[in-house]
């Protein structure tokens, strides 16, 4: 391990450094902060036998190498920032100021920062409403055309794959489509860390042809938080160079080397038998779990269907007749359990790789006794938050335009200076620069005020 091994060589000589970080290796740490003691040992910045992120040139390069090999891609990239700052990064090298994009409307709120920072338009494409579940359904190519043909012009296509909910889309049609068309395909795959180590998971976005993607192995692999990975494709359109620029832009001039050492350790450890037979075992318990709960006939779970496949490592499920937010209320009230997201109709389970059998155990435990302490009631769908935007201005435009706070009963026919992405389903309801109509008020009608474009 190209990083890992130079911090262990590096700590071992005891250099005596006039450098940053000034703990100096955790010499001066309050004496509460002593379970990080390990940790600050090898807190070391960029100083010599070590490399810089901004522009790899020894063991930082080699490590991204290696993992590339590993990936499939043409060009891997270590980011500390969180798959955000590749998001960013990656608007920022394909789109500039009055160009169009089209965007699946569940896109993470990066890239709506992202559309701030390059002043790219968006143009938003509709997904398919699962009301059985309250969520988003994956994108189709049906959908894509559609769009496309009414904004030929635009330069590329961002899609969330899978969703936060676990829907995984087809992209290998997406991605012939966007080569025939010539333009960029961009695939947030933040939630698809495990899916190259596994023949039982889903295809990457990469393998499947998209240019680039982006994946947090903080949320499902074993880095660090903040540790996440960004890919070129082999035949990527992206110029490298300048995405390394729009990198350099966003991301911290003094990365964490225990971040990156994480990622290097985590790519190794899923590379290896032993974390492709640990993987293979979190697919078999989540399985299980999900078969054993099935067969208790009021408790259901997001399946495949014709039009898309499920994520294997979420557990999205709720029991009938019962509000997702009242079992999610219980397992931490009553069984300490917290669960990754809950909503009208069930709740989100999300497992990585060290779940471990004893925790699906205890979740399984806690969800049939909360089966049958919940009382049951009429669970009535609601209605997709996507609403057809009419945007006024674009996101970067609205950023600086100034603002006035106005009671929600008086924000009709007006421009929104705020985006409002309600938690679940975390899909934005209204973007800063769009007009705001009677059906966003009945959406968030439980806010007294929201922030206007002052005319």
């Amino acid at each position: 391990m190209y990083i890992t091994d130079a911090l262990i060589k590096i700590s071992d000589k005891k250099p005596v450094l006039f450098t940053t970080s000034g703990h100096c290796q955790g010499n001066q740490v309050l004496s509460r902060f002593n379970f990080l003691n390990k940790a600050f040992k090898y807190d070391f910045s960029e100083i010599d036998g070590l490399d810089n992120l901004q522009n790899p040139e020894g063991i930082i390069l080699e490590s991204q190498k290696w993992a590339s090999e590993i990936y499939e891609s043409g060009q891997s990239y270590y980011l500390v920032n969180g798959s955000s700052s590749g998001i960013l990064a990656l608007m920022l090298s394909t789109a500039g100021v009055g160009e169009k994009v089209l965007i699946a409307r569940n896109a993470h709120k990066s890239v709506i920062n992202a559309l701030v920072l390059s002043g790219a338009v968006p143009v938003w494409i509709d997904n398919d409403w699962l009301y059985d579940w309250d969520i988003l359904a994956g994108m189709s190519l049906e959908n894509i055309e559609k769009a496309f043909a009414e904004n030929p012009d635009v330069k590329g296509i961002w899609l969330t794959n899978p969703t936060y909910e676990g829907i995984v889309s087809d992209i290998t049609p997406i991605s012939k489509f966007c080569k025939e068309k010539g333009i960029f395909l961009i695939v947030d795959e933040a939630h698809g860390a495990l899916w190259n180590f596994s023949d039982r998971l889903s295809e990457t976005a990469i393998k499947q042809g998209a240019d680039a993607s982006v994946q947090s192995l903080h949320k499902t692999a074993a880095s660090l938080n903040q540790g996440a990975l960004l890919h070129l494709s082999k035949n990527s359109k992206i110029d490298s160079a300048k995405l390394q620029q729009c990198l350099n832009i966003v991301n911290t001039t003094s990365p964490s080397y225990l971040i990156l050492a994480s990622i290097e350790g985590s790519i190794e450890y899923l590379n290896t038998s032993a974390g492709r037979k640990r993987l293979d075992c979190l697919i078999e318990e989540s399985n299980n779990f999900r078969q054993n709960l099935s067969s208790i006939g009021e408790i259901n779970f997001l399946e495949a269907k014709n039009n898309f496949q499920v994520d294997k490592t979420k557990l999205f499920f709720g029991i009938k007749n019962v509000s997702g937010y009242a079992l999610g209320d219980l397992l931490l009230e009553k069984f300490n359990i917290e669960v990754e997201l809950d909503n009208n109709k069930g709740i989100l389970a999300l497992t990585g790789i060290g779940t471990e059998r004893n925790k699906f155990k205890k979740l399984s435990d806690a969800v049939i006794k909360s089966a049958n302490i919940l009382k049951k009631v009429s669970v009535k769908n609601i209605s997709s938050p996507f609403i057809k935007p009419e945007m006024v201005y674009t996101p970067r435009e609205a950023f600086y335009k100034r603002s006035v706070k106005s009671d929600l009963k008086d924000c009709i026919g007006k421009i929104s200076k705020q985006t409002i992405v309600p938690y679940p389903p975390g899909i934005p309801v209204l973007i800063a620069g769009e007009l705001i109509r009677q059906e966003h008020i009945d959406i968030i009608k439980d806010r007294d005020k929201i922030e206007i474009i002052a005319e």
